[in-house]
């Protein structure tokens, strides 16, 4: 094997220069384990190698050159890093945080390895440089991989055109929404108008048609029925008819007027007290009906008028008596629970007459709206029923069968 020379001239006084050629050293014939030892063993160590200034022949521009430009990248490498931390600890929500600190370590080691490379034109540390080059392989390795892995979400990344385009979307949303809110303003301002002045025509109809009404009952008063032939005699009572039905639509047009004009205040009640109380009340008609009620409230609490809740009783329990099967005792029954939505829900059934619901579902709930010929049927309960429910913002819910009965279903709003 041909000899590797290494051996170093002097030209002039102070111009020393490296010619290398082939030359096998007792370092290179060493095992690894030796050469491993002697490299870490001496990482510091600067006798094995000249100093780059005097291998090769470097002129003073060519040196300086090469040591400035290494100079100034390792002084911009390592003022990357100190931006790239400024933007890491006060940026805590940008994206890929650990991407920047990967990329810190990076920058840091390559600079280093440059700041080396200046340095060894004094002090030859070719195994310390060795090291830091190794560093910097296997970070920049791994920011490849980390990369790698990122790269799908970094794309879905919107970009700063595509933000400004959002921006002025939703700029433009808000001020259609601004515009509309003005425009839900005005409309509930005349609505708002609208309703104060069908309030104050409906007091004035119902108080003008009041006074006629009372009018025509007391001028009745003032004919005596027993002068009178037998033809104007009977034309007399059709005039009390009509003036006493009258009396009684206003009546019922009043009530309906109070409750949609007046929300009450809830209050705590027990529907298995004011269930009995309403039965005392109504307990000669049940015993001369033979009607049957039977309660089972599991739960018993609700927060609801009284005057209402006793009004809906009444008035179905009524309806469930007047409208039983004939011949036939009446059986009704009363339930209170929580439904499936956590709702309270009372439900009224009876075994009555029932109604046709596909001839009368939209007309259920209709004034003066009846379905069984009765000398008491006015069709004024369900009518009051159902206004005093959605007074309060619950809701009834009706399911009916001829000759099965009839079901009513009341859900309560406590919170409105």
């Amino acid at each position: 094997m041909s000899p590797v020379e290494l051996h170093c001239t002097v030209r002039g006084d102070s111009i020393r220069m490296c010619r290398t050629g082939i030359y096998a050293n007792t370092t290179q014939k060493a095992g690894f384990s030796d050469q491993l030892t002697g490299f870490f063993g001496g990482i510091f160590d600067t006798k094995d190698w000249p100093a780059r200034w005097h291998c090769g022949e470097w002129s003073d521009f060519h040196g300086w050159l090469y040591i400035a430009s290494d100079l100034l990248i390792w002084a911009s490498y390592f003022l990357i890093p100190f931006f790239l931390m400024r933007v890491a600890m006060q940026r805590r929500d940008f994206p890929f945080p650990k991407t920047i600190w990967l990329f810190i370590a990076f920058i840091i080691l390559c600079g280093t390895s440059h700041l080396l490379d200046a340095i060894m034109f004094w002090v030859p540390m070719y195994r310390l440089s060795a090291l830091v080059r190794l560093g910097t392989a296997i970070v920049s390795l791994g920011a490849v991989y980390y990369l790698s892995r990122i790269v799908p979400n970094i794309l879905l990344i919107r970009s700063v055109a595509d933000l400004q385009k959002e921006i002025d979307e939703r700029n433009i949303v808000e001020e259609k929404l601004q515009e509309t809110q003005r425009s839900l303003i005005r409309s509930m301002d005349q609505l708002e108008r609208q309703h104060a002045q069908l309030k104050n025509f409906t007091h004035i109809l119902s108080h003008n048609l009041r006074n006629h009404s009372s009018n025509i009952s007391q001028l009745t008063n003032f004919i005596d029925e027993e002068n009178l032939d037998a033809n104007n005699s009977e034309i007399f009572q059709k005039i009390q008819g009509v003036s006493r039905l009258l009396n009684n639509t206003l009546d019922d047009l009043s009530q309906v007027i109070r409750i949609r004009e007046n929300k009450l205040e809830n209050e705590g009640l027990d529907i298995q007290e004011v269930t009995r109380e309403v039965l005392t009340v109504m307990s000669e008609g049940l015993k001369e009906s033979e009607t049957d009620v039977n309660t089972e409230f599991s739960e018993r609490k609700v927060s609801f008028p009284k005057i209402y809740l006793e009004s809906i009783l009444m008035n179905l329990i009524s309806n469930g008596i007047k409208y039983r099967k004939d011949n036939e005792p009446a059986q009704i029954a009363l339930k209170m629970y929580v439904n499936e939505e956590g709702v309270k829900e009372l439900e009224y059934m009876d075994n009555g007459k029932g109604i046709n619901l596909d001839l009368h579902a939209d007309k259920i709930f209709g004034l003066y709206k009846t379905f069984h010929k009765h000398k008491e049927a006015n069709g004024v309960g369900l009518f009051l029923i159902k206004n005093q429910i959605e007074a309060q913002g619950g809701r009834i819910q009706v399911s009916s069968k001829v000759n099965q009965g009839t079901t009513f279903k009341i859900t309560f709003n406590e919170y409105a």
